[in-house]
């Protein structure tokens, strides 16, 4: 006696009916959003970073830990968590 085989739908057909990650409402958006302000402040937190282990190696051992926090726990998270501005999904209109 043969076996019969399940009809394979792509994952999206298959989780229509159900919520596939109950408690979360959001939608992924494809775009990443980086605009100017974004990389200006990854490049600053960057450039600070840089400063920070210049003066590091020279044996500042007062500002330069200050630059690499700045950079590291100020900067760059900023820059990657703030939301795009003027974006509300009308991008054809």
């Amino acid at each position: 006696m043969a076996k019969r085989r399940r009809e394979r739908r792509p994952v999206a057909q298959r989780a229509r009916g159900r919520d596939p990650s109950p408690g979360l409402e959001f939608e992924a958006d494809p775009k990443l959003g980086f605009e100017p302000l974004h990389l200006g402040l990854l490049l600053g937190g960057v450039a600070v970073a840089v400063l920070g282990y210049v003066l590091l190696d020279r044996g500042s051992i007062s500002l330069a830990p200050v630059l690499l926090v700045v950079a590291y726990l100020i900067l760059v998270p900023v820059a990657l968590a703030l939301p795009a501005r003027g974006r509300d999904g009308d991008e054809g209109a």
